[in-house]
């Protein structure tokens, strides 16, 4: 879950707070989940939580499972396409078929870390590369001095290449990670050097 840290919110899978309770032949799930991407809108939400000897386990949750309810968040400042909730679990209880039966600790819920993270790595570069488009578009467009467009100055020109260069760069590098992720080599320390590269990318591209 997201808690709060003094620079911001801190992503901490090992001190989850939801619960899951034994409760006969079924589960009883107690707690919250913060932005889950599409969580409202899908059917079934894959729920990770701490049983009473403190081990993760993972838990299919189906929409309209009573005690299961989502709040979406609302007046994000990036990715307002993509929906984002509130998981809410008050009681709700699962059976014992829809718990994940290889899941016992935080090796699986890390594990979808890593590969929402290299999803991230080029979603960041998708918005650099859709950046760096809109700031070309208008430097060709836009006027002054003489009337000549702002793209013919060096100065304009020298920003648009370095934009150009590290989304390049970008681009090889999670290139390449996905093809060792194919090959089975890929690391999740690569995986989120790729992701921050990719990041510091997108939110410096800019003239």
């Amino acid at each position: 879950m997201l808690r709060p840290h003094r620079a911001g919110l801190r992503l901490e899978p090992g001190a989850m707070r939801t619960r899951a309770r034994r409760d006969g032949d079924g589960w009883l799930l107690l707690g919250e989940k913060a932005w889950i991407t599409n969580g409202s809108v899908a059917d079934v939400a894959v729920v990770w939580a701490k049983d009473d000897d403190g081990i993760v386990r993972g838990f299919l949750v189906n929409k309209g499972t009573p005690g299961f309810s989502t709040v979406e968040h609302r007046g994000k400042y990036s990715l307002r396409a993509s929906v984002t909730s509130q998981l809410v679990l008050s009681d709700c209880r699962v059976p014992e078929t829809d718990r994940l039966p290889m899941v016992a600790g935080l090796k699986c819920p890390l594990g979808c870390l890593t590969q929402a993270r290299y999803g991230i790595a080029w979603g960041a570069l998708g918005s650099a590369l859709a950046t760096f488009h809109a700031a070309l578009d208008y430097a060709r467009t836009r006027k002054q001095f003489g009337d000549r467009p702002i793209a013919s100055h060096q100065l304009v020109q020298e920003r648009l290449v370095w934009m150009a260069n590290e989304i390049t760069k970008g681009q090889l590098m999670v290139w390449r990670l996905g093809r060792l992720k194919d090959e089975g080599k890929a690391t999740f320390v690569q995986v989120s050097q790729a992701k921050r590269n990719s990041c510091w990318v997108a939110r410096s591209a800019r003239v």
